[in-house]
């Protein structure tokens, strides 16, 4: 295979798999914070570091049982890159951020697959990485941990296990483990995996180099450095495993994983990994390649064992947030399939063991799509709606006394009590944001046939038919410091061809049409311009009898966020160049093939 077409084919796998994800963020996802962040992001972060008390100790401080420093981190630095607090743009970077995850993956398993074998590993990684069955790691921003967790303890596997000597690969890979402790509670997992694997092959071959030495020495102190940092919650004792039977039979629950539906019989998908361990312990001598699948498997058990008493007694260790870390031994399964069975067993077995992964992974998205993630489309919508009536008049009764779920926070006093930060009510997204007040007393009437708008209007021309035309209107000046770009939400006849009318953005450094693609009628439509620089101001023009336009007040957008929306509405696209990718990488290979 030639270097060009490797190149197209990792690009095709990388854009299907982030277009994927974001087709499903557009079609299910919100903007709007939900649940942990009004308290991770907005009151430990956002709101100190607006306020200008942000100190070191509102980073570590912890979250349940972790110390999420890089998800703070994480969000601060999309914030301050931003100017405002997207939940969309948080999904966007988070799926940029899975994409990389599933790329390590692929790049790693190279190690051990070619050919056909390769390519259905790189299928398996997109029905992993794409299938919405973990899908609160995919629509909740604040749900990066899962993805930082799994991105630095591979690097910090691949990077310490894949060598014995001191190099650049061997100090990121201690960064790695690094910063896997500041991310998770289990993040000192894959230190405690590399010692494993240190202590088998100091037994069996009785030797330790330098480099293993100080390896050793360094995830010892990131596991103690983890355990400390860990933070104990008294009201999560009843999740945890009350008997040693619960605890095994979860564990064995999270290792039958996609399978677990058919649980005992499903642990079949584990045999591979079973067959691995067994002939490696009796080996006397570890090669690098073995050491670093050792190093893996042990990690996503280390990660199961956690799981399984931490969250063995809440019937909680199969919920969504924790799949994405279940999907590294589904991968790790198909390479131990390939180096354990020999020939016609390899393909026989092969074909039976990814049949059943790829029916549990169907059956658990569907399952998720039902009864979980449709229902809450719905939910999101009333969220949004609740949230931008109390932004807009300040009234507490549109977040209290609402039924469970319909407000983006368990409990609507806290919520009221975030919200009327003004620090806070100045960074929302703009599904909720607060309009800028530029109307001037100008008529706002509608035709019947019009459907109300969501956001107060600035100015509608309808009620001046028959009056003297052509009628312009001025709005009030705005500052310079409101957000580049300005949305509006546009009905009537502004956009269609002919029409005189017009609604502009000007400054003193010049002006900026506001026009749709097509004339709206009788229906609402988004339009977003980049405003000139400085002070700013609405100009709108109505010229021609019997027709009309109106405008809501704008509400100011984030760059960032406006880049995510458009990458958002035109996941297809993405999804349409990865798939372009793979065929142009993969022409050469299928001409191969003709005789």
């Amino acid at each position: 295979m030639t270097t060009r077409s490797r190149w197209f084919l990792l690009a095709g796998f990388c854009l299907l798999i982030f277009g994927g994800k974001l087709w499903f963020i557009d079609v299910a996802g919100s903007d709007l914070p939900t649940w942990d962040q009004w308290d991770a992001q907005s009151e430990v972060v956002l709101r100190p570091w607006l306020e200008g008390w942000m100190r070191a100790k509102e980073i570590f401080h912890p979250h349940n049982e972790h110390r999420l420093v890089t998800t703070k981190l994480y969000t601060l630095g999309l914030f301050i890159a931003n100017g405002q607090w997207d939940c969309f743009l948080e999904t966007t970077a988070n799926a940029a951020v899975h994409t990389l995850c599933a790329l390590l993956l692929l790049l790693f398993a190279r190690r051990w697959l070619a050919g056909i074998w390769l390519g259905l590993f790189a299928g398996l990684l997109v029905l992993l990485f794409t299938l919405p069955f973990s899908w609160e790691n995919t629509l909740c921003g604040f749900q990066v941990q899962f993805y930082f967790l799994l991105l630095f303890s591979l690097g910090h596997v691949w990077l310490t296990l894949s060598g014995d000597r001191f190099g650049q690969r061997w100090i990121f890979g201690q960064i790695s483990g690094a910063l896997a402790v500041l991310t998770m509670a289990s993040g000192f997992l894959s230190s405690a995996a590399i010692l494993a694997v240190l202590a088998h092959r100091f037994i069996r071959e009785r030797r330790w180099s330098a480099q293993q030495v100080t390896t050793a020495l360094l995830a010892a102190l990131f596991c103690v450095t983890g355990w400390l940092m860990k933070n104990e919650v008294p009201g999560h004792a009843v999740l945890r495993a009350h008997s040693p039977d619960q605890f095994v039979e979860e564990l064995f629950q999270l290792l039958a994983w996609p399978g677990s539906s058919l649980f005992p019989w499903s642990l079949v998908l584990f045999a591979p990994a079973a067959v691995f361990v067994v002939r490696r312990v009796r080996s006397r001598v570890t090669s690098n390649d073995d050491a670093l699948l050792m190093g893996l498997l042990a990690w996503i058990l280390l990660q199961c064992l956690a799981l399984a008493y931490a969250r063995g007694g809440g019937g909680t260790v199969l919920s969504p947030r924790y799949l994405d870390l279940l999907a590294v031994n589904v991968a790790l399964g198909w390479i131990f399939l390939f180096q354990e069975f020999p020939g016609r067993l390899r393909r026989w077995f092969g074909a039976l063991w990814l049949a059943v992964v790829a029916a549990g992974l169907i059956q658990q998205s569907y399952t998720m799509w039902r009864y979980d993630i449709e229902p809450d489309i719905s939910r999101q919508q009333r969220q949004e709606g609740h949230v931008r009536d109390f932004l807009q008049t300040r009234d507490p009764a549109h977040l209290l006394n609402k039924p469970w779920g319909d407000v983006p926070y368990p409990d609507g006093p806290t919520l009221v009590l975030r919200l009327a930060s003004p620090a806070i009510q100045s960074i929302m997204p703009p599904s909720v944001r607060r309009s800028i007040p530029v109307s001037n007393g100008a008529p706002v009437s509608l035709p019947a046939a019009a459907p109300a708008a969501i956001r107060p209007i600035a100015l509608s021309t309808w009620s001046l038919t028959g009056t003297a035309l052509p009628y312009h209107w001025q709005s009030t000046p705005q500052p310079a410091a409101t957000l580049p770009i300005l949305r509006f939400r546009i009905a009537g006849d502004l956009g269609r061809p002919g029409y005189h009318g017009r609604l502009v953005v000007r400054s003193a450094a010049g002006e900026v049409a506001v026009e749709p693609e097509s004339a709206p009628g009788n229906y609402w439509k988004n339009v977003s311009v980049f405003r000139p620089a400085g002070e700013w101001w609405l100009e709108a023009t109505a010229a021609d009898p019997g027709s009309w336009f109106a405008f809501t007040e704008p509400v100011d957008v984030g760059r960032l966020t406006w880049i995510a929306e458009k990458l958002l509405k035109y996941h297809f696209v993405v999804i349409i160049a990865g798939l372009a990718s793979l065929a142009v990488g993969a022409l050469p290979q299928l001409r191969r093939l003709r005789p």
